[in-house]
C-alpha cells in the first residue's frame, strides 16, 4: 500500500491548446510566421533610417543618377529634329511648339503629346511622330491648304476649302490668287463660298470677291462695282442662270448696279439714276 496518492493528469490537451496547435500548423500561419518575422525585423531599421529626411533624399540621389545612366546611354539618345511635308513657316512653328533641345533620351519624350502639340497648329491637317533609326525625331506632317481669304478687321485669315482657319496675314501680298470673302458671320459659313466660286469659274473675270448678307445668303461683287444678289437657296443654280443670261444679253455689261436674282421667278435689275449713283429698283423685263 503506497503512503502517496499520486492523481494521473488528463494527458489531452485542452481545448483552446488544441486549436491553438492547430492554428499554428496552418500552412497560411506557418507561411507567414517564417517569412514574415524576418521581413519585420529588416523592416524596422529600414523604417527607421529613412525617418532622417537627409538620408531619404540621399538614397533618391542615387537611384536617379542610376536611372539617368540607364536612360542616357547611347543607343537611347536623340540627336536631331526631321520634319517633312511641311513649309518653312510651318517649320519654324512645329519647332518652336515642340521646345526640344537636342541631344536628349526617348525616354524623356511623350510621343502622344508631341503628336498634339503639333496637331494644335492651325496649318496642320494631318500630323505623324515617331523615332527614326540613327537617333532621329520624325514628323511628317500634311498642311492644310488655302482655298480662300476672309476680311477682317484687321488683316485677313487664310482658310482651307473647308472654312479650316490655317493663319492670319497683314496684307494680301502672298495670297492675291485666292478669292476673298466677307461679311458679318462669313466665317461660320465659308465652307459655301468654294462651291460659288466654282460654278462662276473663269466666266466673271472681274469678280472681287463673296460678300456674306443678313447671315443668311451670299452677294457677288465685281471690280466694276455691281453687285449680284444671290438667293438664300441654290444659289449655284442662280449663278448659271446670270452667265446663261450674259451669253445671250450680254446684262453685265449694261449700266446696271445691283443684278437681285433672290427671287428666282423675277429678276430684278437696279440701274443708277443719276451721275452720284443713287440706285432705283425697276424691273427692266428681264424674267425667269
Amino acid at each position: 500500500m503506497s503512503f502517496f496518492n499520486f492523481k494521473k493528469g488528463d494527458p489531452a490537451p485542452s481545448r483552446l491548446r488544441y486549436k491553438f496547435s492547430r492554428w499554428m500548423l496552418s500552412p497560411l500561419t506557418k507561411k507567414s510566421v517564417f517569412y514574415g518575422l524576418p521581413l519585420i525585423i529588416l523592416a524596422i531599421p529600414i523604417l527607421i533610417y529613412f525617418q532622417d529626411q537627409k538620408n531619404k533624399e540621399q538614397v533618391e540621389e542615387i537611384a536617379f543618377d542610376l536611372y539617368r545612366k540607364v536612360i542616357e546611354r547611347p543607343e537611347f539618345m536623340l540627336d536631331a529634329l526631321s520634319i517633312e511635308g511641311a513649309s518653312d513657316s510651318l517649320n519654324a512653328e512645329i519647332r518652336e511648339v515642340l521646345g526640344l533641345e537636342f541631344p536628349i533620351s526617348s525616354f524623356d519624350l511623350d510621343l502622344d503629346k508631341l503628336h498634339e502639340r503639333v496637331l494644335s497648329l492651325p496649318p496642320v491637317e494631318i500630323a505623324e511622330v515617331h523615332i527614326k533609326g540613327g537617333g532621329i525625331l520624325s514628323v511628317r506632317v500634311d498642311e492644310k491648304i488655302p482655298a480662300l481669304l476672309i476680311k477682317k478687321d484687321i488683316g485677313f485669315n487664310v482658310l482651307s476649302e473647308h472654312g479650316q482657319y490655317i493663319r492670319s496675314v497683314s496684307s494680301r501680298e502672298h495670297f492675291s490668287h485666292l478669292p476673298l470673302i466677307t461679311g458679318e458671320g462669313a466665317e461660320n459659313v465659308a465652307s459655301q463660298a468654294p462651291s460659288l466660286f466654282k460654278a462662276i469659274g473663269g466666266e466673271l473675270d472681274e469678280v472681287r470677291g463673296l460678300v456674306f448678307v443678313g447671315k443668311r445668303r451670299w452677294n457677288i461683287v465685281l471690280a466694276s462695282g455691281q453687285v449680284i444678289m444671290l438667293p438664300a437657296n441654290n444659289p449655284e443654280q442662280a449663278i448659271q442662270k446670270i452667265l446663261i443670261l450674259d451669253k445671250a444679253e450680254q446684262i453685265l455689261s449694261r449700266q446696271v448696279a445691283i443684278f437681285d436674282f433672290r427671287i428666282p421667278s423675277r429678276i430684278t435689275l437696279r440701274i443708277p439714276t443719276d451721275d452720284y449713283g443713287r440706285i432705283n429698283s425697276e424691273i427692266v423685263g428681264v424674267r425667269n
